[in-house]
């Protein structure tokens, strides 16, 4: 596991390394060996940084390409680039709240960046725009690229522990190289 601060991890993880998001090298070294990278990148609190996921993205990028063996990467990563079923994306939408823009913005441009990288195997899995809570994990979740079709938003919510064995299915089939997935419901 790799975190920017190892004095706020909880229990006990078999190899816990400290690095910086930001700095490739440091990325480098941390995930060097490993058969898969799952990107949970994230910020503190509030963000007013609308770039903070695509630089994310290109320092990790930076980091993988720097490694004699590539790993697989999958993003956990935003709804802001899924179409809402009228041709628009989410963060493109009108009605986008203020204070989520940066957010929603954001990681729709970390997608952006990521399908202009074709040298390294990468997935992009959203949640969906109906949220994601902690909840009950009941084993079942649906996949569609890109957009949640005609599904009403609140129809889609996903529990967070769901989400996580999505996030962990991709790890093991490796199904969807340089697609956007959104998990929902």
């Amino acid at each position: 596991m790799v975190v920017r601060d190892r004095s706020r991890v909880d229990g006990t993880a078999d190899r816990v390394v400290e690095a910086d998001v930001f700095d490739p090298a440091a990325v480098a070294a941390a995930v060097a060996g490993a058969d898969v990278v799952v990107n949970a990148a994230g910020h503190a609190a509030t963000l007013d940084d609308a770039d903070f996921y695509a630089r994310a993205a290109r320092s990790v990028v930076a980091a993988l390409r720097a490694l004699d063996q590539t790993p697989r990467l999958i993003v956990v990563g935003g709804f802001g680039s899924l179409g809402d079923g009228t041709g628009h994306q989410y963060a493109d939408r009108p009605d986008l709240p203020a204070s989520a823009a940066p957010e929603i913005v954001g990681q729709r441009d970390a997608l952006t960046f990521y399908r202009g990288v074709g040298d390294l195997h990468w997935t992009y899995l959203s949640p969906p725009p109906g949220g994601i809570a902690p909840g009950e994990r009941t084993g079942t979740y649906q996949l569609a690229l890109d957009l949640i079709g005609d599904r009403d938003v609140a129809s889609t919510l996903i529990s967070m522990e769901d989400y996580a064995v999505a996030v962990l299915d991709e790890a093991e089939r490796a199904e969807y190289p340089h697609a956007c997935v959104v998990v929902m419901r």
